[in-house]
């Protein structure tokens, strides 16, 4: 009987993540009006990103980020999964596109 601990099997991924700390507006559609909340990037590829904000958002819901940089780009980005107030969002079209 094996006694070592359980490893995590590797994710395989399509894009190499970045540590990131970027401020950003996360736009959702509520009632046909667009909430705007303060968000946080913690980690970011060319396909998508973590994301920190203080909203009730499920898998599947579609989102709009602003990056508040020196030049304003805003995505859209699917939600693919949450933990807590952390979401793993997909962009819908990657940031090459």
């Amino acid at each position: 009987m094996d006694s070592s601990p359980m490893r995590p099997q590797s994710q395989q991924r399509r894009w190499e993540r970045q540590i990131v700390d970027l401020p950003v507006k996360v736009g959702i559609y509520r009632s046909s009006e667009q909430v705007l909340i303060p968000g946080l990037v913690t980690e970011m590829s060319e396909g998508g990103m973590s994301l920190y904000a203080g909203m009730s958002l499920k898998p599947g819901d579609l989102l709009e980020v602003e990056f508040e940089m020196p030049f304003q780009r805003t995505v859209q980005a699917v939600v693919r999964n949450k933990t807590g107030f952390n979401f793993g969002l997909e962009f819908v079209e990657t940031l090459r596109g």
